[in-house]
């Protein structure tokens, strides 16, 4: 099967993340498992049970310090060369 047949230029470039450079693809890279760490240790989003009580406390500002980076992440482009 042609790899990226079902997604459009636009969608695949996204996908790959060429339009960053090596910093905003690690700050992107960081920010996406701290945002999925947050929502693995919030009780009422996930489903695992027997998380620590002070591991749940930490759910809600990894998953706003998640976002914070991957927006931050998009300030890191890299130049095109016309």
């Amino acid at each position: 099967m042609e790899k990226g047949k079902f997604l459009n230029k636009g969608a695949r470039e996204r996908m790959s993340s060429k339009k960053f450079n090596i910093t905003g693809k690690i700050i992107a890279f960081i920010g996406m498992w701290a945002f999925a760490f947050g929502i693995a240790l919030n009780k009422t989003i996930s489903s695992i049970t027997g998380i620590p009580e002070p591991y749940v406390s930490f759910s809600i500002p990894l998953i706003v310090i998640g976002i914070l980076l991957l927006i931050t992440s998009n300030l890191f482009k890299r130049n095109r060369k016309k």
